[in-house]
C-alpha cells in the first residue's frame, strides 16, 4: 500500500535517487498532518459542534488515523515534486510509446 515503484514503466525515470529518499516525506506528511486537524477543527467551529476538547482532539485523531494512506500518498508526491522536474518532450515521447 505504501510502496513506490523503482522506475516509471513509459519513459525509465528513476523514482528513488537514493535509498532513503522518501525518508523526508515524513517531514511533509507532518505538515500536512497538521494542516488537516486545524482544518477539521475549524470546520467544527464553523458548523457549530460545540464538543469538549477530549471530543475533538478524538475526532481530529480520527481523521488522521481514516486519512492516513492519503496523506502518505500525497506527502510522497509532493516530496517527489521538490526533486523532480516535469519535462514535456519526454512526456510526448512516452504518450506516443503507449
Amino acid at each position: 500500500m505504501n510502496s513506490v515503484r523503482d522506475t516509471c514503466p513509459k519513459c525509465g525515470l528513476k523514482y528513488k535517487m537514493e535509498p532513503s529518499f522518501y525518508f523526508g516525506s515524513m517531514y511533509v506528511s507532518y505538515g500536512v498532518g497538521v494542516a488537516l486537524a486545524v482544518a477539521v477543527y475549524v470546520l467544527m467551529l464553523h458548523f457549530g459542534l460545540d464538543l469538549g476538547i477530549a471530543a475533538i482532539f478524538g475526532v481530529i485523531i480520527a481523521t488522521l488515523v481514516l486519512l492516513m494512506p492519503y496523506i502518505g500518498a500525497i506527502s510522497k508526491s509532493i516530496w517527489a515534486n521538490f526533486f523532480f522536474t516535469y519535462d514535456e518532450e519526454i512526456a510526448q515521447k512516452a504518450k506516443q510509446n503507449i
